[in-house]
């Protein structure tokens, strides 16, 4: 906590010298692991929510795995996940299950913080960057219920150009999100 203290009156410093020529705004990148984190977040934006002035609202874990550190971890983050029906257990349905529980974290992100900007939206296909919504019914569903209640409440999205880097062919968030 100490740390985040400091960075907070050095970041607020900065902004006091800097007033007359830029302007500056304290913000944080979320982070949810596990449940836990949104009662953290909540707890952290109680205490210092007058020296926050937006949020990022981000989720890089799904089941409490990273999904964004390489290729081998994703695939135990959605190797983790059972699906629901288990006697369709295919490559397709967990992948459904994967991409339902991520968009679902995000959703409660969204609901209970209200970030003014929703970072790296489909962050959840890095490792795959050719996947379509469209072909994940139920993540489908989730993926337009999270855009339609950001756009309600007023919320930005980020656009990402490290997508480029990771070889995709476009930034974050991909075109079909895009057209939503």
């Amino acid at each position: 906590m100490k740390q985040f203290e400091d960075f907070l009156s050095e970041a607020h410093r900065l902004k006091t010298h800097y007033a007359s020529s830029i302007t500056l705004l304290v913000g944080l990148e979320t982070e949810v692991i596990t449940t836990a984190d949104f009662d953290y977040l909540r707890d952290l934006l109680k205490k210092y929510g007058n020296r926050i002035e937006y949020l990022v609202g981000s989720v890089h874990h799904v089941n409490s795995i990273p999904i964004d550190f390489d290729l081998p971890t994703f695939e135990k983050s959605l190797s983790s996940l059972t699906c629901a029906d288990t006697s369709h257990n295919t490559e397709l349905s967990r992948m459904d299950t994967f991409l339902s529980a991520y968009f679902d974290a995000q959703y409660e992100l969204l609901t209970r913080f209200h970030p003014e900007v929703i970072g790296h939206f489909d962050l959840c296909r890095l490792y795959r960057p050719d996947l379509h919504f469209r072909d994940f019914p139920l993540s489908w569903v989730k993926l337009r219920r999270n855009v339609q209640f950001a756009i309600e409440y007023g919320a930005l999205f980020e656009v990402n150009a490290a997508a480029l880097r990771k070889g995709w062919q476009s930034a974050y968030p991909g075109e079909d999100i895009l057209e939503v």
